[in-house]
C-alpha cells in the first residue's frame, strides 16, 4: 500500500512551476518526450545520443543530462541518470512531471547467479528493494514489478535482433561496498539473479506515479561468495550495449 503520514509539502509539479517561473515561462513549456531511455551509464548514454541525433535540452536543471532526439519520427528523451536510488528516483520524478510516461531503463548490473556471465542480458521482471527510498512510497512491500506492457516490447525486440535474454529480478541496493556474501546468499535464494542500485525505486515511483517502465540489464560484473569479477572492460560488454540500445530503441518506435 502507498505510504500514509499525510501529504508532501512540495511535489514534482511545484517544482516544475518553481523552474519555470525562474526561467520565465510556462510550466508546459518544460516538457519533454513521453518515451524516455533512463542509463546511467556514460557510454550508453553517449550512443543513444548518436543513435537518435538527440540535442541538449537547455533548460534541464542538471545540466548536459538530458537531450531530446528522434528515431523513425518518434521524439526519445535520452538521460543520463544519476547513479543510485536517491538521486535516480528525483531525477525520474522530475521527468514525469515533465512529462515522460515511458521509462526504458538500460543499465549495468552485477551477476549473483551462478549461471550468468558478464555480457548476459537479463530484462527485469522485477526488482527487490534493499534500498531506502522505496518505502517513502510504499511503506510495507519490497517487491516491485516491471510494466508488463514494456516488459513484452522489449522481449519481442531482443528476439527480432537474435539477442539470447532471460528474466530475473534485481536486488537493488543502497551500498554496493556492503554486498556480503551472506546478503548475495540471501538475495540468491530470494531468487534475484542480479544486483544494482536502481531499479527497485524506479519501478516503485513508475507505479506510484501511475507510468510504465521497463529494464534492461546487461552483466557487467560477477559478485558471489568466491569474491568479484569485474568486467566492465570486457569487449563482450561493450558489443551488448550497442545490441540491446538498438533493441530498446527498435521496441520504442516500432
Amino acid at each position: 500500500m502507498p505510504r500514509r503520514g499525510g501529504h508532501p509539502v512540495f511535489n514534482p509539479v511545484d517544482f516544475r512551476s518553481y523552474l519555470a517561473g525562474r526561467r520565465g515561462v510556462r510550466p508546459s513549456d518544460l516538457a519533454v518526450p513521453e518515451d524516455i531511455i533512463f542509463t546511467y551509464d556514460v557510454g550508453t548514454f553517449r550512443e543513444a545520443v548518436a543513435k537518435t541525433a538527440a540535442t541538449p535540452v537547455g533548460w534541464y536543471i542538471y545540466h548536459d543530462r538530458m537531450y531530446r532526439g528522434t528515431r523513425n519520427g518518434r521524439q526519445i528523451g535520452v538521460v543520463h541518470a544519476m547513479v543510485g536510488a536517491p538521486a535516480a528516483a528525483m531525477n525520474l520524478e522530475e521527468l514525469i512531471a515533465y512529462g515522460g510516461r515511458r521509462i526504458f531503463e538500460v543499465g549495468l548490473s552485477g551477476a549473483i547467479d551462478a549461471e550468468l556471465v558478464p555480457g548476459d542480458i537479463v530484462v527485469l521482471n522485477g526488482a527487490i528493494s534493499d534500498e531506502g527510498l522505496s518505502k517513502h512510497y510504499f511503506r510495507s512491500r519490497s517487491r516491485f514489478a516491471a510494466s508488463r506492457g514494456l516488459l513484452h516490447e522489449i522481449t519481442a525486440s531482443l528476439r527480432k535482433h537474435g539477442l539470447e535474454h532471460s528474466l530475473g529480478e534485481a536486488w537493488t541496493t543502497d551500498a554496493p561496498y556492503r554486498e556480503t556474501t551472506a546478503k548475495v546468499s540471501s538475495f540468491r535464494k530470494k531468487r534475484a539473479r542480479v544486483v544494482n542500485m536502481e531499479s527497485a525505486a524506479v519501478f516503485a515511483i513508475a507505479e506510484y506515479r501511475g507510468v510504465e517502465a521497463a529494464s534492461v540489464q546487461i552483466v557487467s560484473d560477477v559478485v558471489s561468495e568466491k569474491g568479484w569479477n569485474p568486467a566492465f572492460h570486457k569487449d563482450i560488454v561493450e558489443k551488448r550495449r550497442d545490441e540491446v540500445l538498438a533493441s530498446v530503441l527498435q521496441a520504442i518506435t516500432g
